[in-house]
């Protein structure tokens, strides 16, 4: 999926102990005396999705039919909160949706299920506890239900780059600029697929250049360490390197008009940061070519770290956002007994979905990165020797070196991050547009406007 970026959404519904009603459709396979429950996943898993809860109905003697529909999980909240009582039983978003869906008194329900609270305890890696929950009247409750996960990584031509080459970016840099090409495209502008510099981290203790929204804190951020002035630096370098005649980028490079696909087919660009959801172009693109890896590492040089306590040398880590795709459910009454029944049903098919089975059949049939936390261990699909396994890895690597977006709780951040400037700044910084970052002092200025944005969702 690709990820959509989220506009500011407070809503104020009914309180959180009680929950609002199901939908009333009724598709031709219903003949259960329960009703029927809805679920939303992407239009390319519903024939998956539908053929498991129909084995499960099948097995269990389940009591409801359930329809399986395609929602995109970047668009699945937006839809759920447009009519919330047509809305699907359960759904599927990215997890920095789920301030919206929880602002003012929560639009859905918390999961109760203690099995279900227990499986997601025991099943999922320690950086998915707590962009799952919520606040809500004061009380924290666990929301989503991980079942997916996704993060970024380095698509590579493998005519020009070796297995070594990728491991640096000045490997590939120096293959570039002595082949007449660039180095990589990024995938867009935005702080999301542009994110390698700002979520990079020292290699040695994982110290990250930035800070984010710590432990929930609105105004917890921070862009002005010394380590980030000088991978900032070394970014620059990295954007600005161009020929003589100023047309190719042997650095990075933002997408051309002409696209990161036709760059990667005619071979003017070497690699690109891009998800999973980039695979099939970037595999039609390159062929038998194409090579997956982390995304590499980097080494700050006397050059960046001048005016710096960052000693030279330095080996930094290029990061990305290493997020969940989860379940979460409507509300339910459970003061009264039907819809009681209903939201204990549904916690039952939301741990029968997620499950690790489940979870591990879902990758071998449509490539759903699984949130488990050792599929890399266990599931043999991931192991083995193929380009969708391979992806897999590099993928669940990427989380040694990620974080999660940490915008579930509360709708501001999302938006100060993504929609309030910042991104564009930090892009003006790295490409010095209009030669307006070409000192220290100006880098740092443009920095500290970042931060607070990031902040206050206003320039100083």
């Amino acid at each position: 999926m690709k990820k959509i970026i989220l506009t500011a959404l407070v809503i104020t519904l009914c309180g959180i102990p009680v929950f609002a009603g199901g939908g009333n459709e009724q598709p031709q396979q219903s003949q259960q005396q329960g009703g029927v429950i809805k679920i939303w996943v992407g239009a390319e898993a519903v024939s998956f999705y539908q053929q498991k809860v129909n084995e499960y109905i099948t097995k269990n003697n389940f009591q409801y039919a359930i329809t399986v529909e395609g929602v995109d999980a970047g668009a699945a909240a937006a839809k759920f909160l447009d009519d919330t009582a047509a809305g699907a039983d359960i759904f599927s978003i990215a997890h920095d949706n789920l301030g919206r869906l929880i602002a003012g008194s929560s639009a859905i329900g918390p999961i109760t299920d203690q099995a279900l609270l227990r499986q997601i305890l025991n099943d999922n890696p320690a950086i998915f506890h707590n962009v799952i929950k919520g606040t809500v009247g004061g009380t924290e409750y666990t929301f989503g239900i991980p079942y997916r996960a996704q993060s970024l990584v380095l698509y590579y031509n493998k005519k020009y780059l070796t297995d070594d080459d990728v491991k640096t970016w000045e490997g590939i840099w120096a293959k570039a600029k002595a082949a007449g090409k660039q180095s990589v495209t990024i995938n867009g502008d935005d702080g999301y697929n542009n994110s390698f510099l700002v979520l990079a981290t020292k290699a040695s203790d994982h110290t990250p250049i930035a800070d984010l929204y710590l432990n929930n804190v609105l105004t917890a951020c921070n862009f002005n360490s010394d380590l980030a002035v000088a991978t900032m630096h070394w970014g620059q370098r990295f954007f600005t390197d161009t020929s003589p005649d100023g047309r190719i980028f042997y650095g990075a490079k933002r997408v051309s008009d002409s696209g990161w696909e036709v760059e990667l087919r005619n071979e003017a660009s070497l690699s690109l940061i891009g998800g999973a959801w980039n695979y099939s172009a970037a595999r039609a693109a390159l062929g038998s070519n194409l090579g997956i890896a982390v995304l590499p590492n980097f080494t700050l040089t006397t050059q960046d770290v001048a005016g710096t306590n960052v000693a030279a040398n330095t080996v930094m880590r290029s990061g990305t956002f290493a997020d969940t795709v989860m379940f979460v459910m409507k509300k339910y009454n459970i003061n009264d007994r039907a819809e009681a029944a209903r939201a204990a049903a549904v916690q039952q098919i939301l741990l029968y979905l997620s499950s690790i089975d489940i979870q591990e059949a879902a990758f071998n049939a449509i490539q759903n990165l699984p949130a488990f936390k050792n599929a890399r261990a266990e599931f043999a699909g991931v192991r083995a020797n193929t380009t969708e396994g391979l992806l897999a890895r590099m993928q669940l690597e990427m989380f040694d070196r990620g974080r999660p977006q940490p915008f579930g709780a509360n709708t501001r951040m999302n938006l100060w991050y993504y929609q309030s400037g910042a991104p564009q700044i930090v892009l003006d910084i790295l490409t010095n547009a209009g030669n307006s970052y070409d000192t220290t002092a100006k880098i740092k200025t443009g920095m500290a406007t970042v931060e607070s944005i990031w902040r206050t969702g206003r320039r100083p």
